[in-house]
């Protein structure tokens, strides 16, 4: 991994800049256009950190932590120091973002339809298209995150991130071979990067000794503690782990 640099703040957040990025600056500026290509990479990360602005405003507003909002290769992503506390409040903090984007695709292709500017179209289209995308059920993208959230209160919250990066792989599979086949190939790279990122996260939900079991209606807020061992322990390794559950 490349590392990161703190290029500034917007609405109280850290803004960090991944070298990868400049790296694609650099090959988009010798192969692909140019100044112009350059200005449409800097005009689309723009739009990504509006969007990624929209999670982190309203996390803050749910009382989640943000450290930071990172650009790289592949776009960005608000890195939250704590976990949603409810279903609910994942998916306000995983639609937000998308509904940043719809919100600007729809000013722009309004702008540029009134005042007959293209670049203004150009731009509604990108984030109408940047919503959409964040929205396909690819765990932990933010239509998997929201797939998560609304499997959670009926399946426990490890259950439903197996689940949901279970479909999130089928839909990785789906989106890498179109970029194979019909490009542009950074799809398969991209769908690669999130399988990954989702297997990362499913181990740490795993690995997690103790979490708030997300509230239901009508009923108590329960947490459940897992107990994992690794082989060799006391018990025998097939043993199923042992669950601790307070109703408070």
């Amino acid at each position: 991994m490349l590392p990161s640099y703190r290029i500034g703040s917007l609405l109280g957040f850290s803004i960090r800049l991944n070298l990868s990025l400049l790296l694609l600056l650099g090959a988009v500026f010798l192969w692909m256009g140019r100044v112009p290509g350059v200005l449409a990479v800097l005009f689309l990360f723009g739009s990504v950190v509006l969007h990624e602005l929209g999670h982190s405003v309203m996390a803050r507003r749910l009382g989640v932590r943000i450290a930071s909002i990172d650009l790289h290769f592949f776009g960005g992503a608000a890195r939250m120091v704590d976990m949603p506390r409810s279903a609910r409040d994942e998916i306000a903090i995983a639609a937000a973002g998308p509904a940043v984007s719809f919100a600007l695709g729809a000013l722009g292709l309004v702008l540029g339809a009134v005042t007959g500017a293209g670049l203004l179209t150009q731009l509604g289209w990108v984030n109408v298209v940047l919503g959409a995308f964040n929205l396909l059920p690819v765990f932990p993208s933010d239509g998997g995150r929201i797939l998560r959230a609304l499997l959670a209160p009926r399946r426990g919250l490890v259950a439903a991130t197996d689940l949901a990066v279970k479909i999130g792989r089928f839909a990785a599979i789906g989106l890498g071979l179109y970029g194979v086949f019909h490009g542009p190939f950074t799809l398969a790279i991209l769908a690669f990067v999130l399988w990954s990122m989702g297997a990362a996260e499913q181990m740490a939900v795993r690995m997690r000794g103790a979490w708030d079991e997300w509230r239901r209606p009508g009923t108590r807020r329960v947490a459940e503690q897992v107990e994992y061992l690794p082989p060799g322990h006391d018990r025998p390794e097939r043993r199923p782990p042992r669950v601790v559950v307070w109703r408070f």
